[in-house]
């Protein structure tokens, strides 16, 4: 999973009725799409997950302009969303983990091997009747598929960051949003593209999740199917809630097309696709510098973040799926060692601890966070409105090692690429505009855009 969905969370559809056709036909604009609620579920105190089933909605009804299914936070910053699969009495609703860097939404279909326990039973596509695998002729069975026996398309997803895998045949059935509340209805889209795992290898999903949502930018992600049907607006935004809320049940959004609110005062970078013609599609953006404290660290250059278009390495990617940030080993290693000096002028003392040989810092929470230090990402072109602010709290996480208090730094060194995560979004809202391959951002108090749950 994404890091690592070591993290993070996912979807909806179904049988476009006549007032998804006029939604559709209409759908060209941003203002397209229709609105769905999701529900969460949170690690309780015991660390077992409960799931909070709403009564109703605050928001009482469904918005049938956009998009916005309900997103949740999960043990730190993992994110899932519900969705429906199947037909008839055969529908059933699951959770999936979003992920931004893989360009298929999957999940567990029976037979699958090893079968992970999760919330509901495993997809059975024999029973369900609107199923349909996808032909080795059809034209969507291209890299990253392949052709297999019996005329299928089949998938083979790596999880770059944890050595996880799946595999398995690519199929076509109806996605199935729920209603806002009692009595609200369920809108439905037939046909959409997805995996159906077969084989999964290290699969981490919390005994919750049946598989992964792809909001990538390749033509099989969840969201480019819904833009090229005119649902989406070729948008989608969230604004991640911290653990700090975790205690108030209560839940955000993903929003997409005319339901995203008005970034005109939001900062933006360019979304570069360096790697869509290989089959990958993960949003790029061009860093080019790193600031501490707001210093600007003249040590960590652009070439650091240098994509190289041969190898498929290097560059700077924003993943929800992936829990922290990780960051290309020379620009890691000076700012890790920037960061150090920092703390120790304030007299915090650091230690490296096993087995991941994590960045920390000796000290209970409370009494050294007055000294942590934030961090500037800058993009190209420099400029006051392409950089990205991460205040100190977003930056360390506490933990405890042999009965000792510290905090750790919350970016690590990862050879492949630059990845900004999802600990590091918080409290900043995110969209994605993939007509004008722009990213905007801003911060907000994403808590004040959730919905209190009632049981």
């Amino acid at each position: 999973m994404s890091s690592v969905y070591a993290c993070m969370l996912c979807f909806f559809l179904a049988v476009l009725n006549p007032v998804n056709l006029a939604l559709g036909a209409a759908g060209s604009g941003s203002a397209a799409g229709f609105s769905l609620p999701l529900v969460p579920h949170y690690r309780t105190a015991a660390g077992v997950l409960e799931e909070l089933l709403p009564e109703g909605d605050a928001e009482g009804g469904v918005n049938i302009t956009s998009i916005r299914p309900k997103m949740i936070p999960y043990s730190g910053p993992l994110y899932s969303v519900r969705v429906g699969v199947g037909s008839g009495a055969t529908q059933h609703f699951y959770k999936l983990a979003l992920d931004l860097a893989r360009p298929l939404t999957w999940m567990q279909c029976q037979p699958c091997v090893p079968e992970k326990r999760q919330d509901g039973s495993v997809f059975n596509t024999a029973v369900s009747p609107h199923y349909h695998y996808v032909a080795s002729t059809d034209p969507r069975c291209t890299a990253p598929y392949g052709r297999a026996g019996h005329g299928r398309c089949i998938f083979d997803v790596e999880f770059q960051y944890g050595g996880s895998s799946a595999h398995g045949i690519l199929g076509r059935d109806d996605f199935v949003f729920d209603g806002s509340g009692p009595g609200s209805p369920i809108s439905s889209v037939g046909g959409l593209v997805f995996g159906c795992a077969h084989s999964t290898h290290g699969f981490d999903n919390r005994d919750v999740w049946a598989g992964v949502m792809s909001l990538n930018r390749h033509p099989t992600s969840f969201i480019r199917q819904l833009s090229d049907r005119g649902l989406a607006g070729s948008r989608f935004s969230y604004c991640l809630v911290g653990k700090e809320h975790e205690h108030l049940h209560r839940r955000g959004f993903l929003r997409f097309g005319a339901d995203i609110p008005d970034q005109s005062h939001a900062r933006s970078a360019a979304l570069l696709h360096w790697d869509l013609a290989k089959g990958r599609g993960m949003y790029y953006v061009n860093l080019v510098g790193v600031s501490l404290g707001g210093r600007r660290l003249t040590a960590i250059t652009p070439a650091m973040f240098k994509f190289d278009p041969h190898s498929l390495r290097g560059g700077c990617t924003l993943d929800v799926g992936t829990v922290y940030t990780l960051m290309a080993p020379p620009a890691y290693h000076v700012l890790a060692a920037e960061v150090v000096k920092h703390m120790q002028r304030h007299g915090v003392h650091h230690a490296i601890l096993p087995p991941a040989q994590k960045l920390c810092f000796h000290g209970t929470w409370d009494s050294i966070r007055a000294h942590f230090p934030s961090v500037t990402l800058h993009f190209y072109p420099e400029a006051p409105h392409a950089s990205l602010f991460i205040k100190p709290e977003l930056l360390f996480v506490e933990t405890m090692h042999q009965h000792t208090h510290y905090a750790c730094f919350a970016i690590a060194a990862y050879a492949e690429r630059t990845v900004i995560g999802a600990g590091q979004m918080l409290d900043t809202r995110f969209t994605f505009d993939l007509q004008h391959n722009r990213l905007f951002f801003a911060p907000e108090d994403c808590h004040l855009d959730t919905v209190q749950l009632t049981s």
